[in-house]
């Protein structure tokens, strides 16, 4: 039952609000019982995450979510089951990692040049290992310079604003071969979010799938019946399994907060029964 299974969570490892063993003791108050914490280019959490799972009794998978570039935009991909100590994942992370601290300081500068306390902000962020907008943003907020996270992003670091900063992160089909190679099901994060057409959003999912993707998100964190439905329907058209994550990055915002998704349609197969499509082991 998906409402027993969250594969998709974040950690003060990279953005969320909780440290990891917070956050385990939320999904199991929650009624989760199989989860994957899954945070931004980073298994620094991991140890901390799977200590607190076997306190509590629930099942957790090793995961992450790796950034990556498709026809010149960013999308996400969710790695579970991948084996931390294997070189493709070691390597994957440092590359990724070394891309945030080098956007990290654009960031601050195009911030200090659009007169905001950008170099403030970056110091603020010294102790995370993978610097986020989110950061930024929560930074600024703690500067005086913005009155919450989205009016940073507003006026400071969306798409088109000062200090946005655009990364060429690792290609799609290598972060799926990445992941493969670490033993890993390769899963197509929140494929609706994504501004794209109808058309643009297919192909991603083929490329993904011919690539050799395991599973498509098909219930996300306060996705709608209608979206379910269209997400299932690209999963169904690729031959993908299907993936559940609340994404929550803070329990406060009731929708993102584990235990609160729906269930997985029983027309495709749960990705927790199907490590991907060459192959029949389970997560």
């Amino acid at each position: 039952m998906s409402d027993r299974v969250d594969l998709h969570l974040h950690s003060t490892c990279s953005d969320g609000v909780l440290e990891p063993e917070a956050l385990v003791a939320l999904v199991a108050g929650s009624g989760v019982e199989t989860f994957a914490l899954t945070d931004h280019d980073t298994l620094a959490g991991q140890a901390a995450a799977r200590a607190a799972a076997e306190r509590h009794g629930l099942r957790c998978l090793t995961g992450i979510e790796l950034s990556a570039s498709w026809q010149g935009r960013t999308v996400h991909v969710v790695g579970l089951g991948v084996d931390p100590a294997a070189a493709a994942m070691s390597d994957a992370v440092a590359h990724r990692l070394g891309l945030r601290r080098e956007r990290a300081r654009a960031i601050a500068e195009r911030l200090e040049r659009a007169g905001a306390p950008g170099r403030a902000a970056l110091d603020s962020l010294a102790g995370h290992e993978a610097p986020t907008r989110t950061h930024f943003a929560r930074a600024l907020v703690a500067l005086g310079a913005a009155a919450d996270p989205g009016a940073a992003f507003d006026r400071w670091l969306g798409r088109g604003r000062p200090a946005h900063v655009a990364t060429r992160w690792p290609a799609l089909e290598d972060t799926v071969r990445e992941i493969v190679a670490a033993g890993g099901a390769a899963v197509l994060a929140h494929p609706l979010r994504y501004t794209l057409s109808a058309g643009q959003r297919r192909s991603l999912v083929a490329a993904f799938a011919e690539g050799g993707g395991a599973a498509l998100e098909v219930v996300t964190g306060g996705a709608a019946p209608h979206q379910i439905e269209a997400a299932l329907g690209l999963a169904l058209r690729a031959g993908l399994a299907g993936s559940v994550g609340s994404d929550c990055h803070d329990p406060a915002l009731a929708w993102h907060r584990p235990g609160r998704l729906a269930k997985l349609p029983e027309a495709v197969v749960p990705v927790w029964k199907r490590w991907g499509p060459a192959t029949n082991r389970s997560l």
